[in-house]
């Protein structure tokens, strides 16, 4: 590691397969890692939205062939994330 840069620590990954739905603590936790996930989802599109906006905006109207590859990106990536919540997987979860 050099110096300067600040070390990050991760939050834990907790899947709702592996918890006991009647430890809260664990539920919450659970509740709060898939949260984490879906956000970090919805700010990578918004920075690739940004970068296809600033590309329109330095290649003008060549942008539609210039910009292809990010707008495909972002295509791409917008149906898998969406901040949906923990409700619906949290009822859904057979192993309930």
């Amino acid at each position: 590691m050099t110096e300067g840069r600040p070390k990050f620590e991760h939050a834990p990954e907790v899947s709702f397969d592996e918890i006991d739905y009647r430890n809260h603590a664990d539920l919450k936790a659970a509740q709060e890692s898939m949260l984490k996930e879906q956000f970090v989802k919805v700010e990578m599109v918004k920075f690739v939205r940004k970068a296809l906006e600033n590309c329109f905006k330095v290649n003008g109207p060549n942008g539609y062939e210039e910009c292809r590859n990010l707008a495909d990106k972002y295509l791409d990536m917008l149906p898998e994330c969406r901040a949906q919540g923990y409700l619906g997987y949290q009822r859904n979860d057979p192993k309930k």
